[in-house]
């Protein structure tokens, strides 16, 4: 495969994680810089996205930031980029983001991380893209997220790189073989529009598949960011979703998301105690700037 300018990376933005996923972010990022690749990331200072964004910056990349101008994040973006570009929403970010990718690059990271990776898993299997995406697997933390997208029906192995760590995510780039080329459509399908209209309609997940995935973390990570209030289950009637449940537990012991998250979602084994669970269940306020992201580092 031929040299890849751009890469997105999409990381988390959390300020409380162990030193062992700063140090992969920073160290993709050298890798990145010395390289002579461009980065593309998500335009805040917080967490594991201004690691990466100041290492590769350091290392000689060119850095381009996509922040938009409706969430919280906007609050935090990262000075000092090559170019920062602001767009009006969430999905306009994610669609940028993509777009100027020659490749992705997902390292750990919470339900804003997990939706961009699985929106662009759930595109490739619609045929509407042939870039690869190489899933870094520090300390294992994507095990259980694997383990339950390889036997989905809409799982396509040819959009999924996994690697153990950053040192092996140009050579796995380098040896992809691509599927065939396609020419860009004029829309990719998203979900965002659907889950924050205004209703207070549940959102219940009853059947495992890549693009239920996608919706059902987008439809978290905009609940987190106070973007839609509406109650959210699973019904995990023969344990179909064991696997995705417990990634989003490892993604709260390991601070990517908060504890606060695991009260935006309810579970049961069949429909009757779901739906009282879904009626029972309270708003969630997320101090972001607090809980999540940190305090912005001094100059």
């Amino acid at each position: 495969m031929p040299h890849k300018k751009t890469l997105t990376v999409y990381l988390g933005s959390s300020g409380h994680t162990k030193p062992v996923f700063r140090e992969t972010a920073e160290k993709m990022g050298r890798i990145i810089g010395e390289g002579g690749t461009n980065l593309v990331y998500g335009g805040m200072d917080a967490g594991l996205m201004g690691i990466v964004a100041s290492a590769s910056l350091a290392a000689g990349a060119n850095v381009t930031g996509i922040i938009p101008r409706r969430l919280k994040d906007s609050e935090r973006m990262l000075e000092g980029i090559t170019e920062t570009i602001i767009v009006d929403d969430l999905w306009d970010r994610k669609k940028r983001m993509f777009a100027l990718a020659d490749a992705v690059v997902t390292l750990p990271g919470g339900f804003g991380t997990l939706d961009e990776t699985s929106e662009v898993l759930f595109w490739g299997k619609l045929g509407l893209h042939n870039k690869p995406l190489v899933l870094v697997n520090t300390e294992n933390y994507w095990d259980d997220l694997i383990g339950f997208l390889k036997p989905l029906p809409d799982y396509d192995e040819r959009f999924l790189i996994v690697v153990d760590g950053v040192d092996d995510v140009i050579s796995a780039l380098e040896s992809w073989s691509p599927p065939p080329s396609v020419d860009e459509p004029d829309h990719y399908p998203h979900f965002e529009d659907e889950i924050i209209r205004d209703t207070n309609e549940p959102i219940i997940m009853d059947k495992p598949s890549v693009e239920n995935t996608y919706y059902v973390i987008c439809a978290l990570g905009l609940k987190q960011l106070g973007r839609h209030s509406r109650p959210i289950g699973f019904l995990n009637t023969n344990g179909q979703f064991d696997g995705l449940l417990a990634w989003i537990n490892r993604a709260a012991e390991e601070t990517f998301i908060t504890k606060k998250c695991l009260g935006l979602f309810s579970v049961a084994d069949n429909a009757d105690d779901l739906r009282s669970a879904l009626k029972e269940q309270s708003p969630v306020a997320i101090d972001l700037h607090n809980l999540k992201w940190g305090p912005r580092k001094k100059d």
